[in-house]
C-alpha cells in the first residue's frame, strides 16, 4: 500500500507538469488527427485552439467541481444532469464561435478554403473525446486516493485501536496486582498477629508468587501450566491460614498441553473464592476448584460459599477487572457465567485459547 501511495503522491507533486503537457499533447492530436488538410492552415489553427480551450474549460468544470460534489457524494442524477447542461452549454459556445470565426473569415479573407460541416463535427467529437479521457483518469485518480485514504485511516483506527486495548489490559493488570498485594499482605499482618509459626513459609510462598506476577505476567500470554502451577501455589498458601474447616475440592489434569493463555485470567475466580467464600469468622467453608483442557479450549469452574454479608461490603475490583480483560482479550471467545444458588457463588468459564 505504501508504494501505491507513493505513486499517487509523485503524481500530485508533478501535477503542474504533467497536465499543461496533457493539454499540450490533446492540441497537437486535434491538430494533426482530427482536422483536415483540406482547408487553410490559419483556419485549422485557430478552430483547433477554440476547441482545446473549450475542453480544458469542460474537464475542469468536471474534474473540479462535478466529479467531487455529485459522483463522490454519491448524488448521481444531479450530477448527470449537471453533465449534460454543462456539455450542452459548451457546444452552444463552440458553435456560435465556429460561426463567428467561419463568417468573419468568409467576410474578411475571400476566397479561403473553408471547413465542410463533416470536418467541423469531427473536430468537435475529438474535443469531447479528449475531455472524456481527462475526465476518466481524474476520476480513477481521485478514486484510487480515496480509497489508500481509506485504507490508511482504517489501519490508523486498528493501530489506536491496539495501543488503547493495550494500555487498557496494561492498566487492568496494574490494577490486579495492587490489590493481590493487599489481599496477601493483610493475611500476612493476620498471621504475625496471631505469632504463627507459618509466617516464614508464607513470605517465601508469597515471594515466589509476586516474582510470577512482576516477571511472567508483563507477556501478553503465558504457558497454561504455568498459571496453573500459580494458581497451586496460592492455594497452599492459603491453607496455611485455615483450619479444618476449610474444605478443598482441586481437580486439575496431571498433564497440560502446551496451550498459553493471558495470566491471571483463571486466578481472579480463585483469589475471590477464598477471600469471600473462605472468610475467617465463618463456619464450615468448602471450595471446589476444576480445569478441564481440551485441544483449544479449556472449562474452569469454581464453586465456593456463599456469604452476603462479606460479598455486600466487597469493592468487586477482581471480579471487575477480569470480566473487562475476558471481553477485551477473547471477545467472542468465551463464556462466562456467574450464578448464585443454595448459598453457593458459581464461576463457570469456558475459553478458547492457544
Amino acid at each position: 500500500m505504501e508504494t501505491r501511495i507513493e505513486n499517487i503522491n509523485f503524481l500530485n507533486r508533478h501535477k503542474k507538469i504533467w497536465q499543461p503537457l496533457y493539454w499540450v499533447f490533446a492540441t497537437l492530436i486535434l491538430f494533426f488527427v482530427f482536422s483536415s488538410r483540406t482547408y487553410d492552415l490559419n483556419i485549422r489553427i485557430v478552430v483547433v485552439l477554440t476547441l482545446a480551450t473549450m475542453s480544458f474549460f469542460l474537464t475542469l468544470v468536471i474534474n473540479k467541481y462535478l466529479i467531487p460534489n455529485f459522483l463522490f457524494a454519491r448524488r448521481y442524477s444531479l450530477f448527470l444532469y449537471l453533465l449534460v447542461f454543462a456539455i450542452s452549454i459548451t457546444i452552444w459556445i463552440i458553435f456560435l464561435c465556429l460561426f463567428l470565426i467561419l463568417w468573419y473569415t468568409a467576410s474578411y479573407f475571400h476566397g479561403t478554403a473553408l471547413p465542410s460541416f463533416t470536418d467541423l463535427i469531427l473536430l468537435i467529437s475529438g474535443s469531447y473525446l479528449i475531455t472524456l479521457f481527462a475526465s476518466i483518469v481524474h476520476f480513477v485518480k481521485e478514486t484510487f486516493t480515496k480509497q489508500m485514504e481509506h485504507e490508511r485511516i482504517s489501519q490508523q483506527k486498528v493501530e489506536t485501536e491496539l495501543k488503547l486495548k493495550e494500555a487498557q489490559l496494561k492498566l487492568l493488570q496494574g490494577q490486579l496486582q495492587p490489590h493481590f498485594l493487599f489481599n496477601m499482605l493483610n493475611n500476612l499482618y493476620g498471621l504475625w498477629m496471631e505469632r504463627s509459626d507459618e509466617t516464614p513459609e508464607v513470605i517465601l510462598k508469597l515471594s515466589a508468587l509476586l516474582d510470577y506476577m512482576l516477571y511472567e505476567c508483563n507477556q501478553e500470554k503465558v504457558p497454561l501450566k504455568k498459571e496453573v502451577q500459580f494458581i497451586r501455589n496460592y492455594i497452599d498458601l492459603e491453607t496455611i491460614r485455615f483450619d479444618n474447616r476449610l474444605k478443598l475440592n482441586i481437580n486439575f489434569p496431571d498433564s497440560i498441553d502446551n496451550q498459553t493463555i493471558a495470566p491471571l485470567i483463571l486466578f481472579s475466580f480463585v483469589e475471590n473464592a477464598f477471600k469471600h467464600g473462605a472468610n475467617r469468622n465463618s463456619g464450615e467453608s468448602n471450595i471446589s476448584i476444576s480445569l478441564i483442557s481440551i485441544n483449544k479450549s479449556i472449562d474452569f469452574m469454581v464453586v465456593n460459599n456463599y456469604f452476603t454479608l462479606s460479598d455486600s461490603t466487597s469493592t468487586g475490583i477482581g471480579l471487575k477487572n477480569v470480566e473487562e480483560r475476558l471481553n477485551l482479550l477473547y471477545r467472542n471467545k468465551h463464556k462466562l457465567i456467574i450464578t448464585t444458588e443454595n448459598n453457593q457463588f458459581i464461576v463457570s468459564l469456558h475459553l478458547e485459547i492457544e
